[in-house]
């Protein structure tokens, strides 16, 4: 399970990497403004969508693929590392549309760590059962 999203975590970074004018997300601001540019102009409904060819939401989509992939990663006694649990059946976009809103409510944490603040909104729309109160202590 860890080797297989390590793989595509790395996969996703070299492609980015070798791309032109690709430029990391420095904040959850900007991040916030790049996955907006997928809600406003996704195609299609459930899982078959199509996102703009734009490299906002390109760059949104990789990121927010990325923290979905580590969301399922376990530690030896198989509670989730990052502290939320979505339904295996929540699309990206979901996720998405969750970061958004959050981001949306939360705008005193748009200058942070934009993984912490994608983490915090994944942990309070889908906290773990067995990590409500860990998942809560470890981000503060």
């Amino acid at each position: 399970m860890v080797d297989n999203a390590l793989g595509l975590l790395l996969a996703a970074t070299l492609v980015l990497a070798c791309s032109q004018k690709v430029h990391a997300i420095e904040t959850p601001r900007q991040l916030a403004r790049y996955c907006e540019r997928v809600e406003t102009g996704v195609k299609g409904t459930g899982r078959h969508i199509r996102i703009p060819r734009a490299k906002e939401a390109l760059l949104c989509w990789g990121y927010m693929e990325a923290m979905q992939d580590l969301s399922v990663i376990t530690n030896d006694d198989g509670i989730r590392i990052v502290g939320s649990c979505p339904p295996e059946h929540a699309t990206l976009l979901q996720l998405i549309h969750t970061f958004v809103a959050y981001a949306r409510s939360h705008p005193k944490e748009l200058r942070g760590n934009t993984a912490v603040m994608v983490i915090r909104a994944l942990q309070q729309a889908y906290p773990c059962p067995q990590a409500k109160s860990d998942a809560a202590s470890s981000m503060n």
